[in-house]
């Protein structure tokens, strides 16, 4: 498929990478980049760095592939399925299964899985059907995917306006005095490391944690935590920037013998896209939670 784009007034001098991550939204940041880089975009004709400042008038055509729904592998696994209608597909994510494929040679993703299902998803974004936010990947918890495209742009909405309500259940390393922790600390890239995020005051966005310690145990707590913004590794960041890092968090955390990381997505509030009502769906506590709780008990 060729896809061309007239770049209008207002557009002029944006850079080719940012625009087209603006007007083409069947394809992610990541999959652009590449066609610049792989020459699959031209301006005029020309091929074009992906700095390249537009002009009013230019002729951007993109080359490529635009179902990619087609080519996404199904992973044969099966997902624990929390609710569905014909709008959402709420779903228990386990810990250690990433959201969807960073690039083509991955397949064993959750959405690849939800593929294996036969579950219908939104097509809005061809490499992420159906992806309306995400977790990490050695996060597990609910989350919702979107069925269609009309409940995908309004499930989208409602996190931009967070309207979503989401908590979370941690356990982390230290005892908490406090019987509530607030964290307003706005988070940036790390700059020696750009795969991890960290607490900046310098062109950073804001973020905001809240919680309540729900049991001190021996040498930890655990915590119920609400976070009104959904930054990149938020509540990660915030609780090792206090002092109190997530029990087997291998990237933010301290070397402990734990392999999986003890943050669960225990609850996600939203509206129906097509009746407004509000639901809330819910995860139980897993079961390394609990073995932890019972090992760790104070005396």
């Amino acid at each position: 498929m060729q896809q061309t784009l007239t770049v209008e007034a207002k557009h002029e001098g944006e850079r080719l990478d940012k625009f087209l991550q603006q007007m083409v939204s069947s394809f992610s940041r990541t999959k652009l980049n590449s066609l610049i880089k792989d020459e699959k975009v031209l301006v005029n004709d020309t091929v074009k760095k992906p700095s390249y400042r537009l002009k009013d008038g230019d002729k951007v055509s993109i080359e490529a592939e635009e179902n990619q729904k087609d080519i996404l592998k199904p992973f044969e696994f099966n997902v624990k399925i929390i609710y569905e209608d014909e709008d959402l597909l709420v779903i228990d994510k386990p810990g250690g299964l990433t959201v969807h494929p960073p690039q083509h040679s991955v397949d064993d993703t959750l959405v690849n899985a939800l593929i294996y299902m036969k579950k219908e998803l939104s097509g809005i974004n061809a490499y992420r059907p159906g992806v309306v936010h995400r977790l990490d990947k050695e996060t597990s918890g609910v989350m919702v995917f979107a069925k269609n495209d009309a409940s995908h742009l309004k499930l989208v909405e409602q996190f931009a306006k967070r309207e979503i309500k989401k908590e979370y259940l941690a356990i982390v390393w230290g005892i908490i005095s406090k019987d509530h922790l607030v964290a307003d600390l706005p988070i940036s890239r790390d700059t020696k490391n750009r795969l991890k995020m960290r607490v900046s005051f310098i062109r950073a966005k804001n973020a905001f944690t809240e919680g309540d310690v729900k049991e001190r145990l021996s040498d930890s707590t655990l915590l119920s935590l609400k976070p009104r913004t959904g930054r990149m590794h938020q509540i990660r960041v915030h609780l090792k920037f206090l002092g109190f890092p997530i029990v087997g968090d291998k990237k933010y955390g301290i070397k402990d013998d734990y392999n999986e990381l003890f943050l669960h997505a225990h609850k996600l509030g939203l509206y129906q896209p097509k009746s407004g009502k509000f639901m809330e769906f819910i995860s139980p506590m897993p079961i390394r939670f609990e073995k932890f709780i019972k090992e760790h008990k104070q005396l």
